[in-house]
């Protein structure tokens, strides 16, 4: 919690934000009251850090590995401007018979006021290069999902799972919720704006290429047994992504980006 009373709620397993309240504001983050809290089984709501694999789209786990691994408390610090904390996860021997890499992952968390800073940086240690995507998969509440839209997005291709993976280029002036949306917007500008009755968040990204936007709708939320079947109602995922052209990391190099979230 940091002095002015803004608090986030971590897992360490995942390293995984499941609460996030800004300074003299109500909940911003959606956490599903069906998830699985244990060990190997991801956390359905919150902010989940995906790598090195977004979605389902090569030999790994749905969205990679570390999101159901044990990360541990680096440090933790806090002034009068905001509190911080970082996590950090390695390789290990379970890891490299799933990805055969040697890799540190850093989360650092920074709250303070209205925002909500979370940075993820990635050093490959081992020999030998290797490239991975990844995103903050964040859940963000809504009161209804019906009447919020998503903006910034238009005039961009992206890529729509929802219908079979075709790339379209967006047209409208902002995502609506009325099916289910399934987006990866590619190359998107650094700042996107979720909107609701009386109440504007905007999300920023920085190292980033992408913006994914995610809601199931009724039908699919139905068949998610970690969602109750009128969730779908009470988020919308806005996140910062890199997808489209994955990362390359040498031997040595370090990966850095970062999403803010302002309430």
């Amino acid at each position: 919690m940091a002095p002015d009373g803004a608090r986030i709620e971590v897992y360490l397993h995942g390293a995984h934000v499941t609460s996030w309240a800004p300074a003299g504001g109500k909940e911003r983050l959606f956490l599903s009251r069906t998830s699985a809290f244990r060990a190997g089984a991801p956390i359905r709501g919150g902010i989940p850090v995906v790598f090195p694999q977004f979605g389902g789209g090569g030999p790994l786990p749905l969205h990679g590995l570390v999101r159901t691994m044990p990360w541990e408390l680096a440090g933790a610090d806090g002034d009068g401007r905001g509190a911080t904390a970082t996590f950090r996860v390695r390789d290990t021997e379970e890891s490299r018979r799933q990805w055969p890499h040697a890799f540190e992952a850093e989360l650092t968390l920074a709250i303070g006021g209205s925002d909500f800073a979370i940075t993820l940086a990635v050093t490959n240690t081992g020999a030998e290069p290797f490239a991975f995507t990844t995103s903050f998969h964040t859940y963000l509440a809504v009161a209804d999902v019906a009447a919020t839209c998503v903006q910034s997005l238009a005039g961009l291709r992206y890529r729509d799972a929802a219908a079979g993976g075709v790339e379209v280029l967006e047209t409208a002036p902002q995502v609506d919720f009325t099916g289910e949306v399934n987006r990866i917007y590619f190359d998107a500008p650094a700042e996107a704006q979720m909107i609701e009755a009386g109440r504007t968040t905007v999300i920023r990204k920085a190292g980033f290429s992408d913006t994914v936007v995610w809601n199931p709708a009724a039908a699919k939320c139905a068949t998610m047994a970690d969602l109750e079947p009128n969730d779908y109602q009470r988020f919308i995922c806005v996140e910062a992504a890199t997808v489209g052209t994955p990362v390359q990391l040498a031997p040595g190099e370090c990966w850095q980006g970062a999403q803010t979230i302002a309430a």
